[in-house]
């Protein structure tokens, strides 16, 4: 590779941990109800790091700095992704690492799956321009959490269950 691409690569991971990690610092502590650890994204970056360590044993002899700044960059990104859970809590819900009161979700419903819990959070547009448009967060919970997530849920947002049209 490159050493342009390498540090192409590196500033995009590095910033991007950089932000992770701050979130999940403001975030961590807020979630009580974790989502399900193992969706297909988390499995796809998981890859992404088994695949960079890959190339670290492979390449070894070939490897300069910028190589290695890569791979350093590419653990640290998956790290924080790794890290960085969605959920909910006492005092609202996380969602990509965005943290939203409960006063801000209008509504929300819920399906079972197979092996998950998908809830469904309508929450108000944080757009001064825009106060009347509402965005859907899905979070997909295991079914082991389900009588717990259901009791937090009734207990949190009683008033605000309502059915809701799903896109098929």
């Amino acid at each position: 590779m490159s050493n342009t691409m390498n540090i192409i690569i590196s500033v995009i991971f590095g910033v991007a941990s950089v932000v992770m990690f701050y979130r999940w610092s403001k975030v961590h502590r807020k979630i009580m109800i974790h989502d399900q650890q193992w969706s297909y994204l988390r499995i796809m970056v998981l890859v992404l790091g088994v695949l960079t360590a890959v190339s670290l044993v492979l390449n070894a002899s070939q490897n300069t700095m910028y190589d290695y700044a890569r791979i350093a960059f590419t653990f640290l990104g998956v790290t924080a992704f790794m890290a960085l859970r969605d959920g909910v809590g006492e005092e609202g819900m996380v969602s990509v690492g965005k943290f939203y009161p409960w006063n801000e979700v209008t509504a929300y419903d819920y399906s079972y799956k197979k092996n998950t819990v998908e809830v469904y959070f309508m929450v108000k547009s944080q757009k001064k321009d825009k106060p009347d448009e509402y965005t859907t967060k899905v979070l997909e919970f295991a079914n082991e959490n389900k009588d717990h997530l259901m009791k937090f849920l009734q207990i949190n947002l009683g008033r605000k269950y309502t059915r809701m049209k799903r896109k098929k």
